[in-house]
């Protein structure tokens, strides 16, 4: 909220004097706040004392308009308090007449006090219900509403970890088409007070925007309405970025303490956001709670919050890695969006991914080189030698010589890559061509302007080590990954399994220094990088790292992943693992301390013929049939599994703990063997691109003398975070989880340990309702079920008439 008071105080003095510069002072003592300060304010105390009517109100799925009504008599009063603030004239009109209606505006003001709710709502729906009430009141013109939500979703969107790419999307899909840039318009925008005319020139000053300050002076700088342009700005750039500390402690000396008391109280309920800057880097971080203020004077409360901010700071410990990943991220999402049009979304990350990779082989090589002359007191012919790189750059095959490029731009990428290939034989040989379905020479497609516009795009951030560390490289490649799943939800199980999944494997398998990883399916590698760090020492893990993955440009990927991540001397190789194992050693299949995957759940024509008679032996207890290969992976993992201490971690479909026919006697045997030592059935939706309910099965070859002839079932069906889109599982989820399987005993709802004996007498079904002792629920007379059902269709007939009154005042329905 008081981001859109600082951009009202700085924006006060270029209203009528408008500068069409970023370069100004920020906060003068010719400043001031205006209308929008006061209004911000009014909503705010409106919303603090009706916060607890709220809360009810929507908890029941019902939005009292008696509570919203009453948002006139608070506007009303702050009107009376600050007379002189700058109000338009209709505004003006309608603060003195108390029996005045909405005038049917669709002016900016709408959009300029609107922002406590983007901090109010928990919700999508809310922000749109409570925007709409708090806003028709005086501007009930659809194009006034509009601009209020926008503003006000951004908030909740930024607030709630959305970056700004990913607003950018949601704002043009439901609201405004943004085709423009500031530099764009600047020259020809003038003065203008509409929502329409306001709210997309704010938004894009915040898209454009490094931090809060660049927001501030990117909207100040086009000219027109500019304390509500700012205003607006800052609203959603302080929810994004959050606001500088000497920036927050001078704005305070401009508000009376009216103003700062409903500041503090509203800042109590929803902590505001600080941004701080560490390495040149900035980064936001919420604030603690202020002391009471209750009989302080405005120089006291001005003190004391001053102090808190500066305790906020000395006492926070930002997220560098975090922060950056997230950057990094945003600055590799425009690029796609650079292609967007002519490059279908499922593409992007057949162009994008190998360009970065190429970019940052060319920024470590220049890093190398710059170490060496410092080493050898400058000395170029040493700085060349191959043992002091990584990667071997060819003449004509760095970034800088792809960037002289202005002519047939695709095929200077596409020489760039082959020869870096050709120079790297034994590390990177098809690792670019393995993006085949990116066509960089096709004109008609990508022009010469596009891809020059792609590469100066890339050119902007050096992204070798001392720039970006491979954990934060590999944290922004893999957010970049899971961007490509949501875009492409049919493919997004082949890219992405959820990190905490993954976690709750690698910590069940633990691996340790020297251990050897083999995931059969590796997919883009997170499985692998996630072992990998959890022996921490990354060069432990050399040479120990090996995976098999059928797609060729996915295992193109996962080298690339891997890579990025500091791996080095792995083996990622590309074939058919059920039909050709790669992993041989003296005729027979290669074992692993630590065997981890995420097969393709119900595989169809997977080889069943084949793997009936399979050379390596790896049919141990029968063949599945053709159309499911889920018991075929299972065996393959175990055949690699060493036979001393082995352990094995994978994710199939809940299906595979119960089927019947051929599963059924090969899990049998499997029981029988004595190597399952838990199974973990997971909640519905917790993988992309599928509704099945999956499970994790923990297999040892080296149980624990207690654990053997037991197996135990975890019931996690309900051990979830339910977010809007999907169910996540956050690290309590999976402590929680953790904790069940370390305690090994029995958990009524939860866990059960069953034995070998158990599972037999249950038809060698792992179903753990067939096991799980359940508290009994207690049950209803019908008498009272009966009333709560008419009560609910009650409140469901009075939603709909809201709703449909809703509708008929907006214009959208006729009565």
């Amino acid at each position: 909220m008081l981001g859109a008071i600082i951009g009202d105080i700085v924006g006060s003095v270029y209203e009528w004097n408008n500068i069409k510069t970023k370069d100004f002072e920020l906060l003068t003592h010719k400043c001031f706040f205006t209308d929008d300060s006061v209004m911000t304010v009014a909503v705010a105390d409106y919303l603090l004392d009706h916060k607890g009517a709220f809360d009810f109100q929507m908890s029941q799925g019902k939005y009292a308009e008696a509570y919203i009504n009453s948002i006139d008599s608070t506007m009303r009063k702050y009107g009376r308090l600050y007379p002189n603030a700058g109000y338009g004239g209709m505004f003006r009109k309608w603060l003195k007449d108390p029996n005045m209606k909405p005038y049917n505006s669709f002016g900016n003001g709408a959009a300029m006090r609107i922002s406590p709710v983007g901090w109010f709502a928990k919700s999508e729906q809310e922000v749109k219900e409570i925007s709409r009430q708090v806003t028709e009141c005086t501007h009930c013109h659809p194009e006034g509403i509009k601009g209020a939500e926008a503003t006000a979703m951004a908030i909740f969107l930024a607030r709630n970890g959305f970056s700004q790419l990913e607003i950018h999307d949601y704002i043009t899909e439901h609201y405004y088409k943004l085709g423009f840039s500031l530099d764009s318009i600047r020259n020809e925008y003038s003065f203008n007070e509409t929502c329409q005319e306001t709210v997309p020139q704010a938004l894009e000053a915040f898209f454009e925007a490094t931090d809060f300050e660049d927001a501030i002076r990117n909207a100040i700088s086009i000219g027109g309405d500019s304390d509500t342009l700012a205003a607006i700005t800052g609203s959603i750039a302080e929810a994004y970025f959050g606001i500088p500390a000497h920036i927050r402690k001078h704005a305070l000396t401009f508000l009376d303490k009216p103003m700062l008391d409903v500041i503090i109280r509203f800042e109590n309920k929803f902590p505001s956001k600080l941004e701080d800057k560490k390495n040149g880097i900035s980064v936001s971080f919420s604030a603690t709670a202020h002391a009471p203020e209750h009989g302080t004077t405005r120089a006291e409360a001005i003190i004391n919050a001053v102090s808190k901010i500066d305790e906020d700071l000395s006492n926070t410990k930002i997220d560098i890695v975090e922060t950056t990943s997230k950057q990094l991220y945003n600055h590799l999402f425009e690029a796609c969006n650079i292609l967007r049009g002519p490059i279908n979304q499922d593409e992007f990350k057949s162009y994008v991914i190998p360009l970065l990779f190429l970019k940052r082989i060319s920024d470590v090589y220049d890093e190398e080189i710059a170490d060496a002359l410092e080493e050898s007191g400058g000395d170029e012919e040493f700085a060349a030698f191959p043992e002091n790189h990584v990667f071997v750059v060819p003449d004509n095959c760095h970034w800088d010589s792809l960037r002289e490029k202005s002519k047939d731009v695709g095929k200077a990428i596409v020489d760039c890559m082959s020869g870096i290939e050709q120079a790297n034989p034994d590390t990177l040989c098809g690792l670019f061509s393995s993006f085949d379905d990116a066509d960089w020479t096709d004109k008609n497609k990508l022009s010469d302007e596009r891809l020059k516009n792609l590469i100066e795009h890339m050119s902007s951030k050096k992204v070798g080590n001392k720039a970006y560390s491979a954990d934060v490289m590999g944290d922004a490649y893999e957010i970049l990954l899971k961007k490509f799943a949501d875009m492409s939800k049919k493919n997004a199980g082949e890219f992405y399994t959820p990190r905490s999944i993954v976690g709750l494997m690698v910590t069940l398998l633990d691996p340790k220094d020297g251990d050897t990883i083999y995931d059969p399916a590796c997919g883009t590698g997170g499985m692998l990088i996630e072992a990998m760090k959890h022996v921490q020492d990354k060069r432990m893990a050399y040479g120990k790292i090996f995976g098999q993955e059928i797609n060729l440009s996915t295992s193109a990927i996962a080298r690339m992943n891997l890579y990025l991540h500091g791996a080095r001397e792995f083996k990622i190789l590309r074939s058919d693992t059920l039909r050709n194992p790669s992993f041989i050693e003296r005729g027979k299949l290669k074992t692993f301390n630590c065997v981890v995957a995420n097969p393709p759940f119900g595989l169809a024509h997977w080889g069943s013929e084949q793997f009936s008679n399979d050379r390596y032996g790896r049919n141990i207890w029968g063949s599945p049939i053709d159309s499911n290969a889920d018991y075929a992976w299972i065996q393959h993992m175990v055949c690699s599994m060493n036979v001393n201490d082995g352990r094995c971690a994978v994710v199939l479909p809940q299906g595979a703990l119960f089927r019947g026919g051929k599963d059924g006697l090969i899990r049998e045997k499997l029981i029988r063997s004595d190597k399952l030592e838990c199974v973990i059935s997971l909640a519905g939706g917790i993988f992309y691109s599928t509704g099945v309910s999956a499970c994790v099965l923990y297999l040892n070859n080296n149980k624990r003398k207690a654990h053997r002839g037991k197996i135990c079932l975890i019931d996690a069906s309900q051990i979830y975070t339910a977010y809007r889109a999907q169910n996540v599982m956050e690290p309590d989820d999976i402590n929680k989880v953790l904790s069940l399987y370390y305690n090994y005993k029995d958990e009524p709802d939860r866990c059960k340990i069953i034995s070998i004996a158990d599972a037999e007498s249950k038809g060698f079904s792992l179903s753990c309702t067939n096991y799980i002792e359940r508290t009994s629920q207690k049950t209803k007379e019908p008498s009272i079920v009966w009333k709560e059902f008419y009560e609910a269709y009650q409140n469901v007939v009075e939603c709909e008439q809201s709703l449909k009154d809703l509708l008929t005042r907006g214009g959208y329905i006729d009565e």
